[in-house]
């Protein structure tokens, strides 16, 4: 299913990438339809899609990549309403013969499966409509003005790589012992016929257009259920998996599968059983032998044996067993013997050790409580001078460090605004300036009453530009010598739209917790990626990590592990990133060390446009 919906976000993104092409723009706005078909053609050709389209703002065709004389029409398709709205869409559906003709006849055949002597319809020869996984987007130009729809679609009918590959991802390249490689199969379905597959009939061709099992029909085309059963598949029995394919309103029509030869499996049952059985029946004769011979032997000293430990486990001690002779069970009677009287010589020794560990604890109890009270009362006096006195040094820093300038800045700015008389050019900029300045004096004064907003300048951040900035400058408050930095930064990383200076804070305090967590000694690794359409830079540490009951306390203000901290930092830290719409996250096993990703987003218009 991954496989699928993978190639269904692929599709979008192609879609979407090609709705913004400068030389499609250009030419659609130029109305040169000629240009448009060679765009479209080329993009088609380039990313391997079955169709690609172009429709004007009210849902008449442009241009059709694959059939350049039919256009003017405007298609019943449900996902182009709601991209000529605005949305972008993805998804599977189901064209009929006659909308394949208007795509070309080169779709109309490939989208062909003939389905002979298939049951339970025998009469329908041949499939003709054809399964598509489609993307729709709108198409703008630089102003933001709607220009069209483009859409696109990858033909499921006869798709045999795609069924391979979801075979090679769910079973790999496994084999057996004589080489042949694994029964696995993967099936997509058009309503109950195989229009992909990767089952072989007898004569070694692929099995399309055979149908599914009436009671598989049932559960997963008529009540949309998932099937995890076995199940008869073509001519065999498989254990399979079946999960619907839905279109946009929900209905549906096919169906993904994927299953595993039972044969195999059945014969390995009874191999095993088979060998069970030997088992069995071996160690039962072989212990019924011995059995009988031992039996005369030991039986009546060991009887007496087990009526002396039973008086033993009631809690006699004074027991002395006659000894038979010198053999195995005579010395086992002296063994038993003594081990009586050990016994009762350590009953008498246990009792004494039982009577002075009772005294023992009753005090160690006592003096535990009374030093378990005075550890918790220290313990929480030390936590709230650390905290007030964090705060104070907070707010010292921000007096010094933002009212000191926003002083000056406000005081010139009172100065330049009574030389310039009212209605004078720039008047309004220095207005304007003056207002924030204020602005930031009251967002120190919040600050300083630990208030919870945040004021931001937003910018375009290289993130691994930043990174190496901060790793050169880290020095100042933590000693590397005994680190080993190493940097894996991807190139080239799309900017993000943030604020640097706190993310320069948010970075450099990360650095700084793995390096104490270290102690000063260890391996630090930072690096960066982009995943989908964020960037995630990830800072990993071989310190002791994060164990589980307080990894989710770690973000919570106040709270902290270190003897010297405030809880501040990563509390601080989470509210930046959180507050430019991304995300930090931690891998730890509580032992081995520990990683925090920052995950900050790179698909604000601002950051698309740089």
């Amino acid at each position: 299913r991954e496989v699928l919906r993978n190639s269904e976000e692929r599709l979008l993104d192609v879609v979407r990438f090609s709705s913004h092409s400068l030389g499609l723009v250009a030419a659609l706005k130029a109305n040169d339809m000629s240009q448009v078909q060679r765009e479209l053609e080329a993009i088609r050709r380039r990313e391997g899609l079955d169709l690609l389209n172009l429709t004007d703002t009210e849902g008449k065709v442009l241009v059709r990549s694959t059939a350049p004389d039919q256009i003017g029409d405007r298609p019943e398709l449900p996902f182009l309403t709601e991209t000529l709205e605005g949305e972008e869409r993805t998804g599977v559906m189901l064209f009929s013969a006659d909308q394949l003709k208007q795509e070309g006849e080169r779709l109309v055949r490939r989208a062909r499966i003939a389905t002979p002597d298939s049951l339970p319809r025998p009469l329908q020869v041949v499939e003709d409509r054809g399964m598509f996984i489609y993307g729709a987007a709108g198409v703008h130009d630089g102003a933001g003005d709607f220009l069209g729809c483009l859409y696109a679609g990858v033909l499921l009918n006869g798709n045999l790589p795609l069924v391979d590959r979801i075979r090679e991802i769910v079973y790999g390249h496994e084999q057996e012992e004589g080489g042949d490689v694994l029964p696995g199969s993967a099936t997509i379905f058009l309503n109950d016929l195989r229009v992909a597959t990767t089952i072989r009939l007898a004569d070694g061709a692929r099995a399309l257009g055979t149908r599914v099992s009436p009671e598989v029909s049932a559960a997963v085309l008529e009540r949309k259920e998932t099937w995890l059963a076995r199940a008869e598949v073509v001519d065999q029995w498989y254990l399979t998996a079946y999960e619907p394919i839905l279109d946009d309103h929900g209905a549906a029509i096919g169906a993904l599968y994927v299953g595993l030869l039972e044969a195999p499996f059945v014969d390995l049952r009874h191999k095993a059983w088979l060998l069970l059985l030997l088992l069995l029946l071996f160690g039962s004769g072989l212990g019924y032998v011995l059995a009988r011979l031992g039996a005369r032997h030991i039986s009546r000293p060991i009887l007496n044996l087990a009526s002396g430990a039973e008086r033993i486990a009631a809690g006699a001690r004074d027991i002395t067993l006659p000894v038979s002779g010198d053999d195995e069970v005579g010395h086992l009677t002296g063994a038993f013997n003594r081990m009586t009287a050990a016994l009762k010589d350590r009953d008498q020794r246990l009792g004494q050790l039982n009577r002075e560990l009772e005294r023992k604890v009753v005090l160690r109890t006592q003096e535990l409580e009374e030093k378990s009270l005075q550890l918790l009362q220290a313990r929480e006096e030390l936590l709230r001078s650390e905290k007030l006195a964090a705060i104070g040094s907070l707010a010292a820093g921000v007096a010094h460090e933002i009212n000191n300038p926003a002083a000056i800045i406000r005081g010139n700015v009172e100065i330049l605004l009574m030389e310039m008389p009212p209605g004078r050019e720039g008047r309004e900029e220095a207005e304007e300036i003056l207002k924030q300045t204020e602005r930031v004096s009251l967002i120190t004064r919040n600050l300083l009453t630990f208030a919870r907003e945040q004021a931001f300048h937003r910018e375009c951040i290289q993130v691994n530009i930043l990174l190496q900035e901060i790793l050169a400058q880290v020095t100042h408050q933590v000693s590397l010598e005994q680190i080993e930095l190493t940097t894996e930064l991807a190139e080239p990383l799309p900017p993000i739209i943030g604020d640097a200076e706190r993310l320069r804070q948010v970075f450099t305090n990360m650095v700084v917790n793995a390096v104490q967590a270290m102690e000063g000694v260890g391996s630090l690794t930072v690096s960066s990626k982009v995943m989908d359409r964020w960037v995630d830079v990830a800072i990993r540490d071989t310190g002791p990590g994060v164990p589980d009951e307080i990894r989710e306390k770690i973000f919570n203000p106040f709270f902290t592990t270190k003897k010297q901290g405030t809880g501040l930092g990563l509390s601080v830290s989470y509210g930046i990133v959180r507050a430019l719409g991304g995300n930090i996250e931690v891998e730890s096993d509580g032992q081995s060390g520990s990683i925090f990703h920052v995950r900050l987003p790179t698909n604000s218009p601002a950051a698309e446009d740089s």
